[in-house]
């Protein structure tokens, strides 16, 4: 005895695709995360100043104390500078500031430089370039008077060429008024610009 093939009408088999189909389109949908884009660019920090440094006593100080050091981006290395000039409550101001750049943060060999600046809590990087791998970044700045500054609201932001601020992914930021100290901690920079302590 032979037997029968199974007889499937094209209104079942038209209705099995589309069931199917419907179920692929709905776990695409709901399986789907939501994905932040990593060129979302970062918030911008409105109605803040620079904190202001006190004036150098001494007339020989130039507004702009700049350092460099080379560095391979293959390697990475390190770039710490201090600079201090007299002036403030205490007699003297302080910077340490130190460049952490890992593995593979950039092409070649490049001349790095640190340019401090005298007036306001801020710092420029140079050459201009974007990083593989965010470099990270320390500033101590001692000395100050932090009369007015309040640490609920101080923060360390990129600052763009048009003065426009823009939030700076980092460890944490504080200060302490009895030393006239701001700190920044680890600051992600994904670029060389110009960085500073605001209120």
């Amino acid at each position: 005895m032979q037997e029968e093939a199974p007889f499937f009408s094209p209104v079942l088999i038209l209705l099995f695709f589309y069931c199917r189909t419907l179920f692929v389109a709905l776990l695409l949908i709901l399986g789907c995360e939501q994905v932040t884009d990593v060129n979302t660019p970062p918030e911008q920090i409105l109605n803040k100043q620079l904190v202001t440094l006190p004036t150098p006593t001494d007339l020989n100080v130039e507004d702009l104390h700049t350092e460099y050091k080379v560095i391979d981006g293959a390697a990475g290395g390190w770039f710490t500078e201090e600079f201090t000039y007299a002036g403030g409550p205490n007699g003297n101001v302080y910077f340490l500031s130190t460049l952490h750049f890992y593995a593979n943060a950039y092409t070649g060999t490049k001349t790095i430089s640190q340019t401090f600046d005298t007036e306001t809590a801020a710092i420029t990087f140079g050459p201009s370039m974007q990083f593989n791998v965010p470099v990270d970044y320390t500033l101590t700045i001692t000395g100050l008077d932090l009369t007015g500054v309040n640490p609920n609201t101080l923060d360390f932001v990129y600052i763009d060429s048009n003065g426009n601020m823009y939030a700076v992914q980092k460890d944490y930021v504080t200060m302490d008024l009895s030393s006239g100290m701001l700190k920044v901690k680890n600051a992600k920079l994904n670029h060389f610009s110009r960085y500073g302590f605001v209120n």
